[in-house]
């Protein structure tokens, strides 16, 4: 249900059906696996670039290959869009020499990594999904943005059951956490970001002014330089300053980078499987360290939130439900009345 309303509101905005679909399939997605900050909750900002001309709603993704690489111009087209044409390029690249790489340039924001992630390891593939990001965070030793929070996930299939997914930001959190807590007038953690003088700060909205910080200080600070590199520079696209900001620019496209590296590993899975699976149960029965009820997987929190969102509906903050209908009737586009499980 959320999925067709979401299609449909981005029909209504101009976007043919294909676009549509999957745009609505990854910004729900994120919601399912209780990912708020990269959820519907981004649908507004998505329908107001699509209006205001920042992204081409007709653009299609053309993909060229070299060998086991593929080149995906997206056209300055819909994120979602770009991206899962590029992940699917490197997997069939992948069924092919066993190895296949992708890099996109010309994109938009596309929503968590993960979701690509999941969708190449689902194919029996070994993946790492990066992609570049707008400026919003400080390198370590700096307190000016200078780097976007690029995210990184990696995924491993399994013989049953859903995949081991690492999705992470490479800040200390995702900025959309931010903008949901800004969005609910909650406070943030310190270490999180500083506003605009570089001082620590609580505050969500003055932590929007300000720049977000790495994870894990020089380490979190390098990963994001060598995701701008591989995404921007090295694919033919700007990095740093050259990308834009989807809240904030108005002159110009976002002109994101998006990089996948995808390796088949069904043969290993067929003669590995019991041993991967044995693994991942020892790794769980582990003894949890004071203040913790278990020892988790990548990804197991995500899972449960999925598996829950099964059961009992995709729960969403009753801010973003009414900011969701009061957009599908500016554009004419049915209404859904009945809000899905709230936000706990």
């Amino acid at each position: 249900m959320l999925t067709n309303f979401a299609r449909d509101i981005l029909r209504a905005a101009g976007l043919p059906e294909r676009a549509a679909g999957v745009t609505a399939e990854s910004l729900v997605d994120a919601d399912r696996h209780g990912v708020a900050s990269h959820g519907l909750i981004r649908l507004p900002i998505y329908v107001e670039r699509l209006q205001r001309g920042m992204v081409d709603p007709n653009a299609v993704p053309t993909v060229l290959t070299d060998g086991a690489r593929a080149q995906v111009d997206g056209h300055n087209a819909m994120g979602a869009f770009v991206a899962s044409t590029a992940v699917d390029a490197a997997c069939s690249l992948a069924e092919d020499y066993g190895i296949g790489s992708s890099t996109a340039r010309h994109s938009n924001h596309c929503g968590t990594m993960g979701y690509y992630a999941r969708r190449a390891a689902q194919r029996g593939n070994f993946v790492i999904a990066v992609s570049n990001a707008p400026v919003t965070m400080a390198y370590y030793g700096g307190r000016t943005p200078a780097v976007g929070t690029n995210p990184l996930a990696i995924a491993v299939p399994r013989p049953e059951g859903p995949p081991v997914v690492l999705d992470i930001a490479s800040s200390a959190v995702a900025r959309g956490k931010i903008i949901v807590a800004h969005s609910q007038g909650e406070a943030i953690p310190l270490g999180w970001a500083l506003d605009s003088r570089g001082h620590p700060t609580t505050v969500a909205a003055e932590a929007l002014k300000g720049t977000m910080l790495p994870f894990g200080g020089p380490k979190g600070s390098g990963v994001a330089l060598m995701i701008d590199l591989l995404c921007g520079v090295l694919s033919g696209g700007p990095s740093g300053p050259g990308i834009g900001n989807m809240y904030e620019d108005w002159d110009r496209p976002q002109d994101l980078g998006h990089t996948f590296l995808v390796s088949r590993v069904d043969e290993a899975l067929t003669r590995y499987g019991d041993e991967l699976e044995e693994f991942l149960t020892w790794v769980r029965s582990l003894p949890p360290a004071e203040g913790c009820d278990a020892v988790l997987l990548p990804g197991d929190i995500e899972q449960a939130a999925a598996e829950t969102s099964d059961r009992q509906g995709v729960p969403l903050a009753e801010t973003t439900w009414t900011a969701l209908n009061t957009l599908a009737e500016s554009l004419d586009a049915e209404a859904i009345p009945n809000s899905p499980p709230p936000i706990q």
